[in-house]
Formats: C-alpha cells, sequence, structure tokens
C-alpha cells in the first residue's frame, strides 16, 4: 500500500542493515505489530547528487510486480509499503530534500548466502551459507533434505517470467536462508529485463541466461571442501557472468570433478543452455531436480569421512557472534545437531 511520508513513524529505526551501491537498508520495528521490517531508500551518495533516477525506476518495477503478484510471488520478502517520491528528511533525520521513494518490506528470517562486502574485508566468514547449504550440503536438513535452495530460487524466477520477465543477477547476497526450517528469503529481486531475440547487435536474452547463474552460484561443480576454512570463502560473486566463457568454465568443472553418472547428468543441461534449446521452465526444472536427486546420492557417501567433519567444522563458525545480526541464533542450527 502507498502511504504518506509522515505514516513512516510507525516504522521505528533501528539502525542500519547494509548498503549496496543502490540502496541503503535499516533494521525497523512496526509499533503497531511489533513485527521486525526493513526500510530501504536510495544510497544517501546517489541521492546527494541527484543520480538516483535509476533506481527510482527499478523500486518501481518491483513495487509494480510485487503489488500485482502478491501472495502468488513464493520465497520473497513481502512488500508492506511505500510512499511516493518525497522529502523523507524529518523521518531519517539528515537533511536530505530530494524526493525518492521509501520502500518497507518484511525482514528475513536466517542469514545471507553471502555477506556484505565490507564484513568480508572485516575476514568474516561470508561465504559460511552459501557453502554449507547451497553448493555442499554433506549434512542435510533432517525433513526438507538437501539441495533445496536452486528450486527455491528457480520457483521464484518462474513467477517472473510467467508475466514475460527474465530475473538476472539474483546473487547470493540476496537470498536469505533459515537453517531451522530450510527456507529462503529473496530480499531483493535483482535486474528485471525483458527477454529479448538476438540480433546483429546483441546476443538474445531469455531464461536461460537466468539458468546459467543459477548453475554459477546455486549448484555445486565440485566436491565438498577437504577444510573447514574452504566454507568462509564465497563462490563465483566476484565475475561478472559471460554467457559462453562461463558455460566452458562449468563443463570443464563438472566433467573434472564428478562421477561420470553426474557429468552426464550436467554436461547436457549445460549444453542445452548454451544452445537455449528448453521450451519451457518445467523442462529445464524436470532435468534440475534428476541431477539434484543424483547429487543428494552422492553426497551420501560423504558421511562419516573427513569432508564431513570439515563441514562440521565449518558449520560451528555459525554460532559466532557475527551472525547475530540478522535473525538467526545458533538455536536455528539444531537439525544438523550439536554445534
Amino acid at each position: 500500500m502507498e502511504i504518506k511520508s509522515r505514516d513512516l513513524g510507525r516504522y521505528k529505526l533501528e539502525g542500519a542493515l547494509g548498503e549496496g551501491a543502490d540502496l541503503e537498508v535499516f533494521a525497523a520495528t512496526d509499533t503497531q505489530t511489533g513485527a521486525s521490517v526493513v526500510v530501504k531508500r536510495p544510497h544517501p551518495t546517489l541521492l546527494s547528487r541527484g543520480r538516483h533516477r535509476s533506481v527510482e525506476r527499478r523500486m518501481a518495477d518491483t513495487i509494480a510486480i510485487k503489488e500485482r503478484l502478491g501472495l502468488a510471488l513464493p520465497h520473497v520478502a513481502p512488500l508492506l509499503a511505500h510512499t511516493a517520491q518525497e522529502p523523507h528528511a524529518d523521518y531519517f533525520g539528515d537533511g536530505t530534500d530530494e524526493r525518492y521513494t521509501v520502500v518497507v518490506e518484511a525482514r528475513a528470517v536466517g542469514v545471507p548466502l553471502v555477506g556484505s562486502a565490507l564484513d568480508g574485508i572485516k575476514r568474516h566468514p561470508i561465504g559460511l551459507p552459501q557453502n554449507l547449504f547451497a553448493l555442499h550440503p554433506v549434512k542435510a536438513h533432517p525433513e526438507r533434505g538437501a539441495f533445496t535452495i536452486a528450486g527455491e530460487v528457480l520457483a521464484v524466477a518462474e513467477v517472473f517470467h510467467s508475466q514475460g520477465l527474465v530475473l538476472l543477477d539474483l546473487r547470493p547476497q540476496n537470498v536469505f536462508y533459515d537453517p531451522a526450517t530450510a527456507a529462503i528469503t529473496v530480499i531483493d529481486v535483482g535486474n528485471i529485463t525483458l527477454e529479448r531475440e538476438a540480433t546483429g547487435r546483441h546476443p538474445a536474452l531469455d531464461m536461460h541466461d537466468f539458468y546459467l547463474e543459477l548453475f554459477k552460484w546455486y549448484v555445486p561443480s565440485g566436491p565438498p571442501p577437504q577444510e573447514a576454512r574452504a566454507y568462509a570463502e564465497p563462490y563465483g560473486i566476484d565475475s561478472v557472468t559471460r554467457f559462453t566463457s562461463d558455460l566452458d568454465a562449468l563443463s570443464r568443472a563438472f566433467a573434472m570433478n564428478f562421477t561420470d553418472d553426474m557429468g552426464s547428468r550436467a554436461l547436457p543441461i549445460l549444453e542445452k543452455i548454451r544452445s537455449r534449446l528448453y521450451a519451457t521452465v518445467g523442462e529445464f526444472r524436470l532435468d534440475l531436480e534428476e541431477m539434484m536427486r543424483g547429487l543428494s546420492d552422492e553426497y551420501l557417501a560423504y558421511s562419516g569421512t573427513a569432508s564431513e567433519q570439515a563441514w562440521q567444522e565449518a558449520a560451528a563458525l555459525m554460532t559466532a557472534p557475527h551472525w547475530s545480526q540478522f535473525l538467526f541464533s545458533p538455536e536455528d542450527m539444531a537439525p544438523y545437531g550439536e554445534f
């Protein structure tokens, strides 16, 4: 729902949660319900320079599709309120007179699959959740099983695709995971774009570009690490996606790192992505689910090995105070054992 700037007072700011190139995000409490929420606005640096128009367009697109789809959009943080473009100096107390949009969303439960760059500079193990739960779930959730994250991320993109849209750059920094329930929450849907056919100037852009990024960030292309410290580093997030070269790299990794059976499952999928041969999302989902079942079976062989010990030691790092900045406590790791 659209609200006035004066109505933002309902959401009591509790401090900054983080910032990116485009947005500044605050933790807040809904004083009427007691619920934890987040408040988002264009980054103050952009506001001070009057360079927030492109951010406003993306925010408007996201607001429109969230309002249109409502509860039909799975695994995405619900939109609670948004303002029109107007000044909000009284609410934020910073004297900024620019007119801009503020968005209020439900706060995600759990931890980001990959933490912020600033936390990485501070040498926090920002890649732990991505490696422990998405790429190398040596110990599976007892109720949900292993390798569930990629399928849930795909479900988000599938709903957008039903509206004629493609999600790109849906990076693990924007996906939260709750170890207690093995559920994800997408806090930022990334880059929403229209499909396009190939022309003399541009390559095609469609769901196959999303499938590549899904493999790049949410599907393991190698076995689990043998040392706990290797779980701390995020995987695949530093590089800009390049369709052909990334597919080449993934194909080499699968051929080198997995059994003949697993390679025979993954490599045909990658080649169909390369040739843009998937007619429907459902067709891709069937292939992905079959491959994930094979991975789950292959990972059973790591039980009682050094790989499981390394996973256990890495998972124990989730009890560190660093993770308390999120809606997460060490008790949420209980489904995976004692730490």
